[in-house]
C-alpha cells in the first residue's frame, strides 16, 4: 500500500512474502532484514518498548501469542524510519500450522526515540 499526501508519497506499507511463513522461516527473514539495516547504518529505536527481534525463547513465545506479535522500529538518520511487525496469522491452507506475516512500514521519521 502506498499512502499519498499533497500528491507526494507519504509512506509505503508492504509484506516481503507471498504467503504466511512458519516461525523459523519468519525469524530468518526478520533477522536478515535487521542485519542488513544494521550494516547499512540504520539503528534500532524505542528499544526499551519495542526491541529488535531475536531468536530467543521469549521472542518465540511472544510471537506465538495471537494477541501480541512483535514490533521493532529502525531509523536511518533523519531521513527514514521503518516499522517491522510480525503477527501470527491463521492460514486456511495450513490449518494445523502456526503461520506468520511480516509487515514493513517505511516513511519519514514519525516515532520519537
Amino acid at each position: 500500500m502506498v499512502s499519498f499526501k499533497n500528491e507526494r508519497i507519504e509512506n509505503v506499507s508492504l509484506s516481503p512474502q507471498v504467503e504466511p511463513l512458519l516461525l523459523d522461516d519468519t525469524l530468518k527473514v526478520v533477522l536478515d532484514l535487521q542485519e542488513q539495516w544494521r550494516q547499512g547504518g540504520w539503528v534500532p529505536i524505542r528499544v526499551n518498548y519495542d526491541p529488535p527481534f531475536a531468536d530467543t525463547p521469549q521472542w518465540r513465545a511472544q510471537l506465538r501469542n495471537v494477541n501480541k506479535g512483535g514490533t521493532s522500529y529502525w531509523q536511518a538518520g533523519d531521513k527514514y524510519q521503518v516499522m517491522l511487525v510480525v503477527n501470527r496469522f491463521k492460514d486456511y491452507r495450513h490449518p494445523t500450522e502456526e503461520r506468520y506475516l511480516i509487515k514493513l512500514d517505511l516513511a519519514q521519521p514519525w516515532v520519537t526515540q
